[in-house]
């Protein structure tokens, strides 16, 4: 009988021209789940991670006023700064290096994300389903330094807001990272957890395939991951409960 060490890994595949694709001029959308008019079977969600959109917004535009309900709703930005208001009275910037989460709530919400700068924006969203029903709304943000993000990956979202991080209404653990080639780094993953790797930018290795930027990889049935690094990168990595229970699919 093969031991827990014997197991591989199960490894999903997110190559990024292989991602769903729509250019609305002011805005391109590189979607790794589907999402809006985008609609591919084989890719729904993980776990609770139901949307991912890579977003670059061109210089004094943005999405306007739109509604939100029963949604966890992440924007980390890569570059650039990403202006957001709400109707609950939320004015605020996220700058490179800084993650937003937003709970939009039972009862929903109205929100504006817009680039009124003179540079291009560039953003990773994510949605993940609540594993509860009625929550309420809830904004906050949180950013760390280049220095503080170097060679690890620092927390920024817990299920339970552990140490400075941000909590979230589903059992998922979001980090953020840069690395350095020859850069080794592991992180350990739980029973009946997965991890979803995105790449920013950059180049590594993990459980022996090569993500290089914008591709991603699902990873499930392993104890331990191992990134090795062949290039500066920026990387993205969500530690999820993958048989969280799903208010909508």
């Amino acid at each position: 009988m093969a031991s827990a060490a014997d197991t591989s890994p199960n490894l999903r595949v997110r190559r990024s021209d292989d991602r769903g694709f729509s250019d609305m001029g002011w805005t391109d959308n590189w979607m790794t789940f589907s999402f809006a008019e985008y609609h591919d079977p084989d890719w729904v969600h993980f776990g609770p991670l139901r949307v991912m959109v890579e977003n670059h917004i061109q210089p004094h535009e943005g999405f306007s006023k739109h509604p939100h309900r029963d949604v966890e709703i992440v924007t980390y930005v890569a570059s650039g700064t990403l202006t957001h208001a709400d109707n609950f009275g939320h004015t605020a910037t996220i700058t490179a290096g800084e993650m937003q989460r937003i709970s939009a709530g039972s009862r929903g919400m109205i929100h504006a994300e817009e680039n009124h700068h003179d540079t291009v924006e560039h953003n990773y969203q994510m949605w993940l389903v609540p594993d509860r029903a009625g929550t309420t709304f809830a904004y906050d943000q949180k950013k760390y330094t280049p220095e503080e993000r170097q060679g690890r990956f620092r927390m920024y979202i817990s299920p339970d807001g552990r140490g400075e991080s941000m909590a979230i209404n589903t059992d998922a653990f979001i980090y953020a990272g840069r690395f350095a080639p020859g850069d080794v780094v592991t992180h350990a993953l739980g029973k009946g957890r997965g991890a979803w790797v995105q790449m920013v930018h950059g180049a590594l290795t993990v459980c022996g395939t090569t993500l290089e930027a914008g591709d991603g990889v699902g990873i499930t049935a392993a104890d331990r991951l191992e990134f090795r690094v062949a290039e500066d990168s920026e990387v993205l990595l969500f530690d999820v409960r993958m048989d969280v229970p799903r208010l909508w699919t």
